[in-house]
């Protein structure tokens, strides 16, 4: 866990360090900012299973939103390597949805219109896609990145002792860091690596 606490605070401190060069360009590029961050996600889970995970070609722009529809002639394979945000491998129980944010409200939470609903949504849309379970991480300016799992299949998997930081919309949103210590047959379909 040492080394996800390190890319972490990296990724802190490149936000940072842009906030104390007052010569350099205001604001942060969010399109950059969310690649960095899917790379970092990626890596991350590449060094907990110890498999592949890598950015989606497009960050999953091929088959999202409007392009939905592509998705329609694409194979399974092809699939795996357009939708969502990270690519996966093949038995992993999860479509990753990656959202790097300058902050969220508290008020989001009962806000229908704020951006956490359509992340939400957009998360369930590329898992159904998948036929896989939706993960939406998230990760605000400052703080350390939360994740949303569906409550249904917490409770049909139960592997941990960890209790969701906070249940919303039949959502459990967890600590990243308290998730990935939970076994791997959590996140593997039959529980296999």
């Amino acid at each position: 866990m040492s080394k996800q606490r390190d890319i972490e605070k990296e990724f802190l401190s490149n936000i940072i360090e842009d906030k104390k060069h007052p010569t350099r360009k205001k604001g942060i590029n969010s399109k950059q900012k969310g690649n960095s961050f899917e790379r970092i996600i990626a890596k991350v889970f590449s060094e907990r299973f110890n498999r592949s995970f890598a950015r989606t070609v497009s960050s999953g722009a091929y088959t999202g939103g409007k392009n939905v529809k592509n998705a329609e002639v694409l194979s399974e394979e092809q699939l795996l390597i357009f939708a969502s945000d990270i690519r996966c491998p093949k038995d992993f129980a999860f479509s990753i949805e990656c959202k790097s944010y300058k902050a969220l409200d508290f008020y989001d939470l009962f806000n229908e219109s704020s951006n956490l609903f359509s992340w939400y949504e957009q998360s369930e849309r590329d898992a159904k896609l998948l036929n896989k379970e939706p993960l939406l991480i998230v990760k605000t300016n400052q703080h350390k990145p939360i994740v949303f799992v569906e409550m249904d299949y917490l409770i049909k998997h139960p592997c941990s002792d960890k209790k969701p930081v906070f249940i919303h919309k039949c959502k459990a949103c967890f600590w990243l860091e308290d998730l990935l210590t939970f076994s791997d047959s959590f996140f593997f379909i039959d529980g296999q690596k």
